[in-house]
């Protein structure tokens, strides 16, 4: 049960963020799923600015009703789009195992 959990917070956390890239930045991720998942987001591909990445950041933190720690920011969990994904459904593990 606990996995159906888990992947179902995953999906949420996907398809929120890819729907947050399309709106704030024009990116249609399922469109270019196997090219930007895992690119840097401030690298040439994608191209984001260290503004955008703020943008992200709030966006992320309003959507989700989450405070993403420094820590994941310092350790580099802010990165990718998929790093973004495990960061956010790490951050909803710990806290349905701090709620029980």
């Amino acid at each position: 049960m606990e996995e159906k959990n888990i992947e179902f917070h995953r999906d949420r956390v996907y398809d929120t963020l890819k729907n947050i890239f399309m709106q704030r930045f024009s990116i249609d991720i399922v469109q270019q799923e196997g090219k930007f998942l895992d690119k840097h987001l401030l690298g040439w591909d994608i191209g984001l600015s260290a503004r955008d990445l703020l943008y992200l950041y709030f966006d992320i933190e309003k959507e989700f009703g989450v405070t993403i720690p420094e820590d994941d920011i310092a350790e580099g969990k802010f990165t990718t789009f998929n790093n973004i994904v495990e960061m956010l459904c790490n951050i909803f593990e710990k806290s349905s195992k701090e709620a029980v």
